[in-house]
């Protein structure tokens, strides 16, 4: 089963992404696509973090479908011209891709030392109006079935608040919603109410994000450089006092996708970690919100 008919047909779609960073050839990157696969519906390619050498998100999916893996493949708009993003699209239908997360990325900042450039030639939201638009042509058969997502933070809303950029996104050809890292389940609780009450959860599925924490030091790290990652205070103070760090992020981790499953509105969660890839289906297992599937 596909991403796209799994968002359709459970109540809780759950995701993990392969880390490129610790894929250095083939053979590693099906490794971790072995680890993950019998424990999500799907998985996730991204081949934004940085300006280091790896593997591109495309080959990546390249070499993960034939082992009857789902990628949902990130386009990331900092790194590509649009005849590299349209080429890139291409591509991806051809060998299967059926679910794409469309991103603006990152900017490099300025005093980066690598010489890397941003390129942002199309902006997120343009590149979807552009698949919209060869969606409704009836021109580009590859474009016909392709499940577009978008990017967005969770955040405490005030009480007046517009989910305007939601809504853009969504005219623009999103169909499902990858929100950024929140360990603080009161934030989505809040943030998920407001959303169901605008009854953008009619035309949008909402995927979270959760880790499985290796070490306090990386949860200080997260919260202080990944764009948008909330991770409260005492969880931290939870990993500083653990006698066995990794074991209580699996642990935290298996606590916030139980309590993401009862929240109104959310289909399912996105998990990514910095430390073992096996943590993940520890995670999910120990979540007991899904039972491990055969491979």
């Amino acid at each position: 089963m596909t991403f796209k008919e799994s968002l359709k047909k459970s109540d809780f779609v759950i995701t993990a992404q392969v880390n490129l960073a610790e894929a250095p050839d083939a053979d590693a990157l099906v490794r971790q696509g072995e680890i993950l696969q019998p424990a999500v519906d799907a998985i996730q390619v991204a081949d934004e973090s940085s300006t280091r050498m790896q593997m591109a998100g495309l080959a990546a999916a390249a070499i993960l479908m034939p082992l009857g893996i789902d990628p949902v493949l990130h386009m990331i708009c900092r790194d590509r011209n649009r005849i590299a993003m349209v080429k890139d699209l291409i591509g991806a239908s051809a060998i299967g891709v059926s679910s794409i997360l469309v991103k603006r990325g990152k900017k490099f900042d300025k005093d980066n030392n690598s010489g890397v450039q941003n390129v942002f030639d199309l902006s997120a939201i343009e590149f979807m109006n552009y698949i919209r638009s060869m969606k409704e042509s009836g021109h580009y058969p590859f474009a016909a079935d392709l499940l577009t997502g978008a990017s967005a933070k969770v955040f405490e809303p005030a009480a007046e608040w517009e989910p305007k950029s939601l809504l853009l996104k969504c005219e623009s050809g999103a169909r499902f919603i990858q929100n950024s890292l929140c360990f603080d389940m009161a934030v989505v609780r809040r943030y998920m109410k407001s959303v169901v009450e605008s009854k953008l959860t009619h035309k949008l599925n909402f995927i979270m994000a959760a880790s499985p924490l290796p070490s306090a030091k990386v949860a200080h790290w997260i919260r202080d450089n990944v764009e948008g990652a909330q991770i409260p205070d005492a969880i931290i103070e939870r990993m500083e006092q653990a006698s066995d760090p990794e074991s209580e992020g699996v642990e935290i981790c298996a606590e916030l996708i139980r309590e993401l499953a009862s929240i109104p509105g959310v289909s399912g969660v996105n998990l990514s970690t910095l430390g073992r890839i096996e943590t993940i289906p520890a995670a999910i297992e120990a979540s007991g919100v899904r039972l491990p599937r055969e491979s």
